[in-house]
């Protein structure tokens, strides 16, 4: 991902990891599974039961066993086959499997009880996750209605309105998330925002709160490199995004930010990678039309050319690896 003039990093919807990269997933909490279609009261070991149920596959999902938990999803659905709850958890562990069928799992959810979180979670990622903004939106603002110590319908928020130019709302959802639950991301988000609008101090402390949760993670770094970057800090936001590809060296939009910021940092650098990388980034009518080209009028040339478009991607990772590894190999 690039960015806005940078794009944010859309990571996959997180289920264990932030942000923007989507909504975090959280099976349905014990006390929900005592509701169910026509609010009907179920007795103590029944209780117990479905609690003990989601706990269990709860588990298997934190644990990214996602087809284990899936199994014993809709094994509980088949016993409960009303019940709105454990029709948000099916949603929830399909998701990573089956997006679609999450979507259907979260809409027969919300058609027997509206007040159900964990659907409008799964909304709320999947719809971020596809550019689908009206559907995001709806579903975000849902979330926070049902759910309001969530933080994260408001960083993927303020996530969407950088996206659309909005940064003055964005700094309203950042802040709102940030009151539920400091977390570094959001803290590295906001810095990234404020730099934006030219409020270089306020930057610069939500960089020094970001860093001060000690999260060692890729993306709140990569953020805060983008504040920095922003700020006119080229050697602070190198060294930040140094730090960030060291933590996380297979992460290709961490390489490439990482290989951008190198870039700016470093003219001999630039007049290396910039050919390679614009050839990377061509949409491929172009290329083709460029291979026709070549192929036309000098074979040789279009030789030259495949190798330098095929050959990008694995001249950063040997970079990458050896700024973090010290050879090109992992």
């Amino acid at each position: 991902m690039t960015r806005n003039a940078h794009q944010e990093p859309v990571q996959d919807t997180p289920d264990t990891e932030p942000c923007p990269p989507a909504a975090q997933e959280q099976t349905p909490a014990a006390d929900e599974s005592n509701s169910a279609c026509g609010r009907e009261e179920y007795d103590q070991h029944t209780i117990r039961y479905l609690q003990q149920a989601i706990q269990r596959i709860n588990q298997l999902y934190q644990k990214q066993k996602y087809q284990e938990a899936l199994r014993e999803a809709m094994q509980l659905q088949l016993e409960y086959p009303e019940h709105p709850t454990i029709m948000s958890l099916a949603a929830v562990v399909h998701k990573p499997v089956d997006p679609d069928k999450a979507l259907d799992w979260a809409g027969e959810a919300l058609r027997r009880d509206i007040h159900q979180p964990d659907a409008w979670r799964v909304r709320m990622g999947i719809y971020y996750d596809r550019g689908e903004w009206v559907a995001f939106e709806t579903a975000a603002r849902q979330l926070i209605a049902m759910a309001p110590d969530d933080p994260t319908p408001h960083l993927l928020l303020a996530q969407h309105q950088m996206r659309k130019g909005a940064l003055e709302q964005a700094v309203l959802s950042l802040e709102r998330c940030i009151d539920i639950e400091p977390a570094g991301l959001a803290y590295a988000t906001y810095s990234y925002v404020l730099a934006q609008l030219e409020r270089t101090a306020e930057s610069k402390e939500a960089e020094r709160q970001a860093l001060a949760m000690e999260e060692e993670h890729a993306y709140t770094l990569m953020q805060l490199a983008w504040a920095a970057d922003q700020r006119g800090e080229k050697n602070h936001s190198l060294r930040l995004m140094e730090k960030a590809v060291r933590l996380d060296p297979d992460d290709s939009q961490v390489r490439e930010e990482y290989m951008d910021t190198l870039q700016k940092a470093n003219l001999a650098f630039r007049l290396v990678w910039l050919p390679a990388q614009w050839f990377q980034k061509l949409n491929p009518w172009i290329l083709f039309v460029i291979w026709v080209l070549f192929a036309y009028l000098k074979p040789v040339l279009l030789v030259a050319f495949v190798l330098l478009h095929v050959s990008t991607h694995w001249i950063s990772r040997w970079y990458v690896n050896w700024k973090v590894y010290g050879r090109p190999w992992a």
